[in-house]
């Protein structure tokens, strides 16, 4: 058996999601990081089918950053439970996301959430 992982990385995504209502009008960037892991038998035999498709992550991120909600752990959490959903084996998921400059006072900076399915 061998390990096996797939991840995007620093991608970024306009979304509405906060507790302030300012923050779902105004909405805000955020990066993220998700990275699938899983056991193989490393028979990929050069077909999409055989692999951990990094499309269809980011398509599952799109979709759930798309669903304003109040917190980030929630985001993350919808995120890697969707992807855990849709893949047919089992794996384990890391996502990261961070809000960039979060309605804290600051003119930069950002807050990140990191999140693990096993």
């Amino acid at each position: 058996m061998a390990n096996y992982q797939v991840s995007i990385d620093d991608i970024r995504i306009f979304a509405f999601h906060g507790l302030y209502p300012e923050e779902r009008i105004l909405g805000n960037w955020y990066t993220l990081d998700v990275v699938v892991e899983s056991e193989t038998q490393s028979n990929f035999s050069d077909q999409i089918a055989n692999t951990i498709d990094y499309s269809h992550i980011f398509a599952i991120c799109k979709r759930v950053m798309a669903k304003p909600v109040d917190l980030l752990e929630t985001v993350a959490e919808n995120i890697a439970k969707q992807i855990q959903a849709d893949l047919s084996t089992e794996v384990s998921i890391l996502v990261q996301i961070s809000k960039e400059n979060p309605p804290m006072g600051l003119s930069s900076g950002r807050s990140t959430v990191v999140y693990r399915l096993d």
